[in-house]
């Protein structure tokens, strides 16, 4: 295992491919990043998306939820976003090899 992480700028998202890293991605945990503007109580929606589907993971708030613990694990590319129009979102877990098919 190895530590992974990445950071989700507002209004981009990242796109994640196990394949090319050669290992599982398992998400562990998000954050709120330092924010710019004062709008610290709006509620951020952590997006997932995988293929065509797309889900809401949870919701960050800065005065009362800035981080959340997170259990997911993935084998297929993936896009991370949120809705935070003044800070950025960490993702943070571990990858693990994938093993070889032989």
């Amino acid at each position: 295992m190895e530590f992974w992480g990445t950071e989700v700028k507002v209004g981009e998202t990242v796109k994640i491919d196990p394949e090319e890293i050669e290992a599982y991605v398992h998400l562990s945990q998000a954050a709120l990043g330092e924010s710019k503007k004062d709008k610290a109580n709006e509620p951020v929606f952590l997006h997932l998306k995988v293929g065509e589907q797309k889900l809401v993971l949870g919701t960050l708030s800065r005065d009362k939820i800035p981080q959340a613990s997170l259990d997911v694990v993935l084998d297929t590319e993936f896009e991370l976003s949120h809705s935070s129009k003044s800070s950025s979102v960490f993702f943070t877990g571990y990858k693990a090899l994938i093993p070889d098919e032989e």
